[in-house]
């Protein structure tokens, strides 16, 4: 196993994937056959004031341990960071925090908390919460790889290392001036540093909960904590979680702010796409995301956008002859395919680039409900924004603009000593529980064009979770996943573009650097180097990311295939339920329930 797995390098979306709150239901595809209606016994009695939603399994509720945001929506509600996106958009602005200043090098935070702010315990929010939260962040075996987050390529907090490369326990600078005064001493500076501090893994729990780091016993066992106590500051508290039915919240009575205007909110574990589909119809779910093997284009009458991707309007009539409320958001995401470049050869990779047609997979897979990629960093955090991008990918993808271009793949494959007698063998791994129709109609597609190149193109799947642990273990050729970006600029993907040990693509780690390997690596040292804010920093940075965007097409270590588009469907008596934009983590406090005849 390699160490020091960045969860994003082994890929956020392929975890963040294994569970999903009512906008994100089309993670959980299965069979799309459709059942009758009949068949679905389902008659839960729903609690007046009682938000239901669906998920899938969740493996986690420790906030360190979630991994993306479509993973953490019961954690969205449940806990808090010190900085957050109001309506899930630009700027940054305090959450916990009530203030804070910069010092003029750029390397130290002073942050003021928020007075008064209660944990679910009944404890008082402290300087030495913050430390201990983001020490267990960067120490703590239970953090799942996600210490990259604020000792990553990106962020860096100050810290110590042994000669294990192994974080000195109690050495990450952060540290409590007084009760309510914070400071963080980074590295070096980076730009976006309040963004990251308002990722999910960045949630503050009480001192000592649980003692998986140097220097604390635990009030719990972590087995227990994890699963009843993991108390925070949201508007609303864990009452229960059940893995394999629900997760149940309830409003908590003393949040220090605006508190929730509904009693509880309940999340139903179903795994499986059709039952979704039924649940949703048989209105045992108030917001949901429909499976996308039931989208009809026919039924969408998009009234109004709202800005930052959004838009709003209706859909239906629906199979229960209902209209639905309808919300959208382009998503900064790609999905893509990621190849272990050391077990599949760099003309097997080229080749697959050169047959897929993106467009044909956002229509046919995606139902149009997507826009095809040819960048890892989606249009809107492109540098020169989408014009750019669109421009680039036009004018420069070297292998085929919105078309398949099966002659230039079958020459690259007969350059490199293939033919029909003699097949090059790989293997597509992708989810069996994450947009998994929509990976099989690609997978399928693929499949078949393979095979006329002189590719023998064998298709595996399996739970998301499985998949993570084989790319953690390097036991995977070409992995089917995707990216959601954290904070909106490209280096919170392209971080994982250019070589380094620690890449799940390997790029650069055999016996000798390719040009284009060795012009990333160079490129990420200019990068280094232009960390602080200002104009002249931000140009060097994304003359940056234009040299790592065409230096993975000249290696094709990730092929880009879709920009993703998120939906949500509630019905009418779902109030105040804003269409929040793309970094959504939203908080249920506004929104109220009235009558559901």
């Amino acid at each position: 196993m390699r160490p020091n797995i960045d969860r994003r390098r082994f890929l956020l979306g392929s975890a963040a994937a294994t569970t999903a709150f009512a906008g994100c239901l089309s993670d959980d595809d299965g069979d799309d056959t459709d059942e009758d209606p009949s068949d679905d016994t389902d008659t839960d009695e729903t609690a007046d004031d009682q938000l239901n939603l669906m998920q899938i399994q969740q493996q986690t509720l420790d906030p360190i341990g979630i991994s993306g945001r479509a993973a953490g929506r019961a954690n969205w509600q449940t806990h808090e960071q010190l900085f957050t996106y109001a309506g899930g958009t630009d700027p940054v602005e305090g959450l916990l925090a009530e203030d804070y200043s910069v010092s003029e090098d750029n390397l130290t935070y002073t942050i003021d908390l928020k007075e008064d702010v209660t944990f679910h315990d009944g404890s008082e929010l402290t300087a030495d919460d913050v430390v201990y939260s983001l020490r267990r962040l960067a120490e703590s075996e239970n953090n799942r790889g996600h210490e990259s987050t604020i000792v990553g390529s990106t962020l860096t907090i100050a810290h110590e290392r042994d000669d294990d490369e192994e974080i000195v326990p109690d050495s990450l600078a952060v540290d409590a001036v007084d009760d309510h005064t914070v400071e963080i001493e980074l590295e070096s500076p980076f730009h976006r540093t309040l963004a990251v501090l308002a990722d999910i893994n960045c949630s503050i729990i009480p001192e000592g909960a649980v003692g998986d780091i140097e220097g604390y016993d635990g009030e719990y066992d972590y087995d227990e904590w994890s699963t009843e106590h993991v108390h925070g500051t949201g508007p609303f508290a864990l009452e229960s979680w059940d893995q394999g039915n629900e997760i149940v919240l309830e409003r908590f009575d003393d949040y220090h702010g605006d508190g929730a205007n509904i009693d509880s909110i309940r999340w139903q574990i179903i795994e499986d796409s059709n039952a979704i589909y039924n649940r949703a119809m048989n209105e045992n779910a108030d917001v949901f995301e429909l499976p996308r093997s039931q989208f009809d284009p026919d039924l969408l009458d998009v009234q109004e956008e709202i800005g930052n991707g959004r838009r709003v309007g209706e859909y239906g009539p629906v199979r229960n002859d209902r209209t639905l409320q309808y919300g959208e958001v382009t998503l900064p995401q790609t999905t893509y395919l990621l190849f272990d470049t050391l077990a599949v050869e760099r003309p097997a990779r080229r080749a697959i680039a050169y047959i897929v047609n993106q467009e044909t997979i956002a229509e046919r897979a995606y139902r149009g409900q997507a826009t095809d990629a040819y960048h890892l960093t989606p249009p809107a955090t492109f540098p020169g924004g989408p014009e750019e991008y669109w421009d680039r990918a036009e004018n420069e993808y070297p292998y085929g603009y919105r078309e398949s271009r099966l002659d230039d793949a079958r020459e690259v494959m007969e350059d490199a000593g293939y033919d029909a007698e003699n097949m090059y063998e790989t293997t597509l791994h992708h989810p069996s529980d994450s947009n998994a129709s929509e990976w099989r109609d690609i997978a399928s597609l693929l499949r078949d064009q393979a095979e006329s190149v002189h590719i023998d193109l064998s298709i595996e799947e399996a739970p998301s979770t499985t998949l993570t642990n084989q790319a953690i273990e390097g036991s995977l050729e070409i992995f089917a996943t995707y990216n959601e970006l954290e904070y909106d600029e490209a280096d919170a993907t392209l971080q994982y573009a250019y070589p380094n040990p620690w890449t799940w693509t390997q790029w650069g780690q055999g016996d000798e650097m390719s040009d284009a390997a060795e012009r990333a690596a160079a490129a990420w040292e200019d990068y280094e180097g232009a960390r602080e804010p200002g104009e002249e920093n931000e140009a060097i940075r994304e003359d940056v990311y234009r040299t790592l965007e065409s230096a993975n097409w000249e290696d094709m270590t990730q092929l880009p295939l879709v920009h993703d588009i998120r939906e949500r469907y509630s019905y009418e008596w779902v109030e105040n339920l804003e269409m929040v934009g793309s970094q959504h983590n939203q908080q249920f406090t506004e929104l109220t329930l009235g009558d559901r005849s």
